[in-house]
């Protein structure tokens, strides 16, 4: 089975230090869920590109409303993430070119296309940081799972972000051929990268011998 692995813990040390990304925002849109919000980026990075590209194509041959479609999609695409910054620039470019200003259009343009085409790299360098390509799951064993779900009750108990991500992502990657097994890491994997260690906990007591259930 194919899957992207993604350490969330280093990917949103990154995102904080983009400029002009409020990414809490951006996170109470997919209600805190940092994979989603994962998800959500990537998706930006690609649709971001595609209309900046749209829209400095239209400027070159001047068609104005094509110009303020791209602008506006950029608009909402930007606000969807937690742009605010840059989502104002791009409204303020889609009513100076609804206007006809041309020579607003052209001197506002240039500076705006630069500042989202360096904010997308921006994004794209913290993905790409964070994240691995596609892998291969392996199989596991029972005695595997059970060593990582101990580890990580540890972790969860501590409130050790990283070392939970960590042990989380290393689960995900693993295939313990049985649809059960595999549903419960997927659930309780989701349950770490919300932060939700009472859920965590509550799931690993559940499957854990309850002689090896850490005090």
């Amino acid at each position: 089975m194919v899957l992207w692995i993604m350490d969330l813990g280093l990917l949103f040390r990154k995102l904080i230090c983009i400029d002009g990304l409020d990414i809490w925002e951006g996170l109470s849109r997919v209600r805190c869920n940092r994979q989603a919000y994962a998800d959500n980026l990537r998706l930006f990075c690609e649709d971001a590109a595609a209309q900046t590209a749209a829209l400095g194509a239209a400027l070159e041959g001047e068609v104005w409303q094509a110009c303020a479609q791209a602008a506006h999609a950029l608009k909402g695409i930007l606000a969807g993430i937690g742009a605010w910054e840059l989502s104002r620039m791009a409204l303020a470019l889609e009513e100076s070119l609804r206007r006809g200003d041309r020579e607003a259009c052209h001197s506002g343009t240039g500076p705006a296309l630069e500042e989202i085409t360096g904010f997308i790299a921006a994004v794209r360098g913290a993905l790409s940081a964070a994240g691995e390509k596609t892998k291969i799951r392996q199989r596991a064993s029972v005695d595997f799972l059970e060593e990582k779900l101990g580890m990580l009750q540890r972790a969860c108990s501590a409130g050790a972000s990283r070392e939970a991500d960590s042990l989380a992502g290393e689960l995900r990657a693993r295939t313990f051929d049985d649809p059960a097994t595999d549903a419960f890491v997927e659930k309780l994997s989701v349950y770490v990268e919300n932060l939700d260690y009472d859920l965590a906990l509550k799931s690993i007591e559940d499957r854990l011998p309850k002689q090896e259930v850490a005090v």
